[in-house]
């Protein structure tokens, strides 16, 4: 088996001319493709997140620029208090950075691995992590919900899939890689901001099913994802009507939101952030809570209402739909239930 302690056993490349080949090293752009990427990812490559999980210290030398940082890498990486595989695994990502300048009979990275004996499940997840760094986001997930693999870095991807298209990928309308990761690894979001996006991607595709992935998240996150969830409703959908051909409409959602089946506490939210809360400030979040109230029966709180304006629709305004409530409850409008018979 090959002794990745030595520099030149790892990093050699065969060639047609010499029989004893080359060394390999980083060029100039290999060295700025990565860095590129670096940037688009946020400041930091998912194998750099990996070098810092095994405490390799990695800053200055990666990508190594020159051949005595590339020397000082392999020292470092060969010197780690870690185990084998682990060394394996971080070394088989570098010979696929330098698989792309070498073109040989046989890839030097699927070489390597080989020759190490790999085991499958550490080769396709290192295989996943260089393909997001190189941004084919694809093939990345594809490899990354293999099910042999232990999710790592689960939140990190997920906010990389769900932000990719502000790293100038394409992403179509119906894009499903953000789901497809989530149904596979099951990753636990258990950052604010990984959260947020996930809803904002979720509300997108479909109001009631963010409601009830909501629902099933722990009680304590329920009240604060509900608010998010309003709030990319009303204030960051595009605006529209339904006549628009596969636009997913601010209107649908709202009408979508205003029939779910809110349980008594989640209605208590939902109310007070829409009247009384930052959801009153929101497109429509007072129109919101009545059309709710209206829609579940509570008709005496809406004739009661005298906060609520609006503007005229078709000449119909809040003020005169709840002066029609008022004359038909009669007597009832001051009945102490909030629902009416």
């Amino acid at each position: 088996m090959l002794d990745i302690l030595e520099f030149e056993a790892v990093f050699h490349a065969p060639t047609d001319d010499e029989d004893e080949g080359c060394l390999l090293e980083y060029t100039d752009g290999l060295v700025s493709g990565i860095n590129e990427n670096r940037h688009i990812l946020g400041g930091r490559t998912f194998f750099e997140r990996l070098l810092e999980l095994l405490q390799i210290k990695w800053r200055n030398i990666y990508p190594p620029s020159s051949k005595e940082q590339l020397r000082e890498l392999h020292k470092r990486i060969a010197s780690a208090p870690i185990s084998l595989h682990y060394k394996h695994c971080i070394l088989f990502y570098m010979l696929k950075d330098l698989s792309q300048l070498h073109h040989g009979p046989e890839d030097l990275a699927t070489a390597f691995a080989s020759n190490v004996h790999l085991e499958k499940r550490f080769w396709t997840f290192i295989e996943g992590l260089w393909e997001l760094d190189h941004l084919q986001f694809e093939t990345a997930v594809g490899n990354l919900t293999h099910p042999s693999i232990i999710p790592t870095f689960p939140d990190e991807i997920m906010s990389t899939l769900l932000n990719r298209r502000h790293y100038g990928a394409p992403v179509h309308e119906s894009d499903v890689l953000p789901l497809a990761y989530y149904n596979c690894a099951h990753p636990p979001l258990a950052k604010d901001d990984v959260k947020t996006e996930f809803i904002r991607y979720m509300a997108e595709r479909n109001v009631t099913e963010t409601f009830f992935w909501i629902r099933a998240r722990p009680e304590h996150e329920q009240k604060a994802l509900l608010e998010i969830l309003l709030d990319e409703i009303l204030e960051r959908s595009p605006s529209g009507g339904s006549d628009q051909e596969g636009v997913y409409s601010r209107e649908e959602k709202a009408m979508e939101f205003v029939g779910l089946p809110l349980d008594d506490a989640e209605e208590r939210w939902v109310d007070a952030f829409l009247t009384e809360g930052p959801g009153r400030n929101l497109r429509g979040g007072p129109d919101t809570a009545i059309l709710r109230r209206i829609a579940m029966g509570r008709l005496q709180p809406v004739a009661a209402d005298v906060t609520t304006k609006g503007r005229k629709h078709g000449q119909v305004n809040w003020d005169l739909l709840k002066d029609g409530l008022k004359r038909g409850l009669g007597p009832r409008k001051d009945d102490e239930s909030p629902f009416v018979a």
